[in-house]
């Protein structure tokens, strides 16, 4: 051991009641025992009350009990020490030899309740260094001071040696199994990734391949439900004027609700969790939702489950559907890359909603077209003979001393009446019904048809 250190202003000890894992928990078991050989053989040779042998951790810089045998051995004040910190890191950050003949007159030794408990008021200690590497301390710690005989010392360094080759050995193993640790993560999340690209083209695939809003959504749901695990994977659409959730399509679902969920309308005003669904577009999710307060509403009570995950789907500037996946008895927390790609693959699936919209108007704007090419060809067709029929009965009418007036009146009033439908044909700017009872088939409102401001109603 080394000459002993002047002593320093006394400073501020740390507590000496910190809570950390127990001894040599990080070191492979041969390693620990040799370790514990070692401090035993240091014990018998230097006849101190306590060896203890620290591991240190160059990247953390910080150093941990790998051994300690002696008295206070099991109940060791702090078995995890940054460098600088105490006695035993003051020798790690300075890689110098430390000797205090009384650590109650030193400002770098902390515990010190426990030592007076103890009675150790030596101390000794040395850095255990390979190669230019820091490995670990040795800590000898007496009542009495320590004074070693030149052969004490020999040994001492003999088994220093030991225990710096055994740290050596178990820091290889521990990297070993670091890198192991490492590149199993690395194949795991390369898995999840290639899954995640998979669902990705799935759903690309699948909207490319049909313009089936429901047979779509179907495959979807599909595809989430292999991805994520989720039993049942449903898909709704939001009707904004009736301000309700309805289901469309699904994957999974359980016969006992089948019909139930079929016929079920979540009412947004229930929805406590829709500003961030819908305003926000943002994933929405619980793993345990019979306690979550956002989803208490009578759709819940009557479908409950354990865990579930909303997904919004845009259509244009607002969502207009959502993607439900249910986990009914199962807790299932959601990572953050599991929420970006269920974020992901809901945008992926909007462009269906979007599509589907596009679909629906492009039908409505055909069906306009052929209304209007049909409403203008009858109006000519109309307008020719009312013409005549007109010019011919304000003639007549028109003729002194014509009897029954009134009855040309009545025809010129009728001819108005159809001049004023053939107008509203010619004027058509959408297709607007009629209320007709339902077991009458639908009739266009020729009048709201071609008003120039569309319909409050």
């Amino acid at each position: 051991m080394a000459r002993r250190a002047p002593r320093r202003p006394r400073r501020r000890a740390l507590s000496d009641s910190m809570s950390v894992e127990p001894p040599g928990a990080q070191f492979p078991p041969e390693a620990k025992t040799s370790l514990e050989h070692v401090a035993r053989d240091l014990a018998a040779l230097t006849s101190v009350a306590l060896v203890t042998l620290w591991s240190a951790d160059e990247r953390t810089r910080t150093l941990s009990v790998a051994a300690a045998l002696g008295e206070g051995a099991a109940s060791l004040p702090l078995v995890t020490l940054p460098y600088g910190v105490g006695a035993v890191g003051w020798i790690a950050a300075n890689r110098a030899p430390l000797e205090i003949s009384d650590v109650f007159r030193d400002a770098r030794f902390v515990g010190h309740d426990w030592r007076k408990s103890h009675g150790l008021a030596s101390f000794s200690g040395a850095p255990l260094v390979v190669d230019g590497r820091l490995l670990g301390v040795l800590a000898l710690d007496a009542r009495a001071p320590i004074e070693l005989t030149a052969t004490q010392r020999k040994g001492v360094a003999g088994f220093v040696g030991q225990a710096a080759a055994v740290l050596e050995e178990a820091r290889r193993q521990n990297e070993a199994r670091r890198q192991r640790e490492e590149l199993e993560a690395s194949r795991s999340a390369l898995d999840a990734r290639v899954r995640e690209m998979a669902a990705l083209v799935s759903v690309a695939g699948i909207l490319g391949a049909t313009s089936d809003l429901t047979g779509a959504l179907r495959l979807i749901c599909r595809e989430l439900g292999r991805l994520t695990g989720a039993d049942t994977v449903a898909a709704y659409v939001i009707d904004r004027q009736r301000a309700e959730v309805s289901p469309v399509a699904g994957y999974h679902i359980p016969e006992a609700v089948r019909e139930g969920l079929r016929e079920a309308r979540l009412p947004l005003v229930d929805a406590r969790f829709s500003d961030a669904l819908l305003e926000q577009g943002q994933v929405v999710w619980s793993d345990d939702a019979p306690n979550d307060a956002r989803f208490a509403n009578s759709f819940f009570a009557r479908f409950p489950h354990r865990s579930c995950a909303f997904i919004p789907l845009l259509g244009g500037a607002q969502v207009s559907g959502v993607l439900h996946l249910v986990w009914w008895t199962q807790p299932r927390r959601l990572s953050v890359g599991e929420i970006a790609l269920l974020q992901a693959i809901g945008q992926q699936a909007s462009i269906l909603l979007q599509n589907a919209r596009l679909l629906e108007a492009e039908v409505r704007a055909q069906g306009l077209r052929a209304v209007t090419r049909l409403a203008n060809a009858a109006a000519h067709e109309i307008n020719n003979p009312l013409a005549i029929i007109v010019g011919h009965a304000q003639i007549l009418a028109d003729r002194p001393g014509v009897a029954e007036r009134h009855r040309f009146d009545r025809i010129l009033a009728a001819a108005a009446r159809i001049g004023e439908i053939v107008g509203h044909m010619t004027q058509i700017t959408r297709l607007e019904d009629l209320d007709t009872a339902p077991n009458l088939p639908p009739m266009l409102d020729l009048r709201r048809s071609s008003e120039t401001d569309p319909p409050t109603r």
